[in-house]
């Protein structure tokens, strides 16, 4: 960086100068020119000879002054009797709009304040879409994303919080999370597009709501996926092996379907993953995951269950390979431009990016499990960043 110059300097200085502060004594002069002499300002920086002493003092500083009061009580405010325009919204326009959004949630799902603001003529009439949004944020509404999980239960954060405490008192390392699960295992299910492109480019869902509302006790569901074509995969991770299981099924799968995967498929994933020999698995709360026939199954394979408690994603680290593999979808079809595909592409297309996802970055996301448990512990049992 260049040094300033002599020039600069003094420019600076002479600058600094000129700004001089007003005394207490003097302070007091001005307001009693302004308030009982009846001058202003201006006036009184025109007759610099007869008032010198506020000669050099900035303008908004002797504006400053000069409405303070002389008596020592709260400072001069001409907004006492006249506060100012009144709200374009009263209490009787918010139940308004809290019955509304009731009626439009039920409806239609997801909303924008547009229409929120159309469907009641009265607020509509009265202020501008800016100003509407503006009263919805001070309501406690905001523009949030639609993909959200259920709200969780005292009961939820006390199972949470005590699996994490016994894992820590068990002093489960980095050493078991990498070795000591064979895999970790969950279903997904991605939505098929006719445009993948057009998909690509859409912004992420969004809705106008508080930060609990229209979810609720239980809950697990990613936004509404009603109507929609989704290709579903029984997917495994392990440490240093990548994808060690990836088998796409149809419809609904029940006990009775992945008992069968686990007769046919779970060998070879068992052979492939980090550790053959121990045959652990480590899995959420799903029924079906859980069901009698499929525990049956993997008792035969001489398989032991590592169950984390429900309702926590933040738990198992393939949720974050399922988000991560959907922005590589998404990403594809920006850098190919893919516009129009079929289900059997689409679903090639997923099946080759799962497959092939980059093993490192899949480590990665399994050496945050010592993080994953301290940020339960820390959080009491809420949910973390994970």
């Amino acid at each position: 960086m260049t040094k300033p110059t002599a020039d600069k300097k003094k420019n600076t200085t002479k600058s600094k100068e000129k700004k001089k502060k007003l005394s207490y004594a003097q302070s007091c002069q001005l307001r009693a020119l302004v308030q009982y002499g009846g001058l202003k300002v201006p006036e009184i920086m025109r007759r610099a000879k007869e008032f010198p002493g506020f000669k050099g003092i900035p303008r908004r500083t002797l504006y400053f002054h000069s409405k303070k009061p002389l008596n020592g009580e709260d400072p001069h405010d001409k907004r006492i009797n006249n506060p100012g325009r009144p709200p374009l919204l009263n209490e009787r326009d918010y139940r308004a709009v809290r019955r509304q959004i009731k009626i439009l949630r039920d409806f239609e799902g997801s909303f924008t304040s547009k229409r929120l603001q159309t469907s009641l003529p009265t607020i509509q009439a009265a202020a501008s879409n800016q100003t509407f949004r503006r009263h919805l944020r001070q309501m406690g509404y905001g523009y949030r994303s639609t993909r959200r999980k259920g709200i969780l239960k005292q009961k939820d954060l006390t199972t949470r919080l005590k699996f994490a405490k016994r894992l820590r008192k068990l002093g489960l390392g980095l050493e078991f999370w990498k070795k000591g699960i064979s895999f970790y295992l969950d279903a997904v299910g991605f939505i098929y597009k006719t445009n993948p492109l057009d998909q690509a480019r859409a912004p992420s869902a969004r809705e106008w709501r508080r930060t609990d509302e229209g979810l609720s006790y239980g809950c697990t569901a990613k936004g509404k996926k009603e109507g929609s074509t989704q290709v579903k995969f029984m997917v495994a991770i392990s440490y240093q092996q990548g994808v060690v299981l990836c088998e796409q099924y149809e419809n609904r799968l029940c006990g009775r379907g992945f008992a069968t995967m686990v007769r046919k498929r779970f060998p070879l994933a068992f052979t492939l993953s980090i550790n053959p020999k121990s045959k652990r698995v480590l899995q959420d709360g799903c029924p079906v995951q859980n069901s009698k026939r499929g525990k049956r199954a993997l008792e035969r394979l001489g398989a032991h269950l590592f169950c984390i408690p429900a309702r926590s994603p933040d738990l198992n680290p393939i949720e974050n390979f399922f988000h991560l593999a959907g922005k590589a979808l998404r990403k594809e079809a920006l850098e190919k431009q893919i516009t129009s595909e079929t289900k059997e592409e689409f679903s090639a297309r997923v099946k080759e990016i799962l497959l092939n996802y980059p093993k490192d970055k899949i480590d990665n996301i399994i050496l945050s499990m010592d993080k994953r448990i301290e940020a339960v512990i820390k959080n009491r049992g809420q949910r973390t960043k994970y």
